[in-house]
């Protein structure tokens, strides 16, 4: 055995010895599956772990199999490359322009691309909070609420105080410039 191999080389040429059967694409249902059954036995034998499957089974793919197998992975990587950028959208979102409904919906719509960020009610709360507007954020986290319910709740209540009292107060009109005489 060739020492300077690395060991994913080794496995690969320890699966290879088996002569693994290839799977040119067909559109017989009980080829495909006498080829899966297959595989799957010399994998279960060799006790391969999933990733090392999926790798290794590539090798054997060839022509219109080979093909949906481009087309594929190229899918996947697309669909994670999107789950990865919704994920960095939910971990920097702020309220900005939106109202605290708005907030809530596209935070609770991005919420889903970013398990590793929020595993918990307290850290969803946190990050919720984290997110809001200046004015908003000092009220709410001044009851630093632990739950995204309570946290939730209390932005409620501090954007209706703040636009109830902004809608109260008085501005005056612009000064007019002063007129020569």
């Amino acid at each position: 055995m060739d020492v300077t191999a690395t060991p994913t080389k080794t496995f690969l040429k320890r699966f290879q010895y088996f002569k693994p059967p290839k799977l040119k694409g067909t559109r017989n249902s009980v080829e495909c599956e006498s080829w899966i059954d297959d595989i799957e036995q010399l994998f279960e034998s060799l006790d391969y772990s999933d990733d090392r499957r999926i790798r290794f089974v590539v090798h054997q793919l060839h022509g219109v199999a080979k093909g949906w197998w481009i087309a594929a992975k190229t899918a996947m990587e697309n669909r994670v490359s999107y789950r990865i950028e919704k994920g960095a959208e939910f971990a920097s979102l702020q309220q900005g322009q939106l109202n605290i409904k708005e907030y809530v919906a596209k935070f609770t719509s991005l919420l889903k691309f970013a398990p590793h960020i929020v595993d918990n009610d307290e850290t969803q709360a946190d990050q919720f909070i984290n997110g809001l507007n200046l004015d908003i954020f000092t009220l709410v986290n001044a009851g630093r609420p632990n739950n995204f319910a309570d946290a939730l709740n209390h932005a409620k209540g501090a954007e209706g105080g703040i636009l109830k009292h902004k809608g109260a107060q008085f501005v005056p009109p612009p000064a007019r410039p002063p007129q020569d005489q």
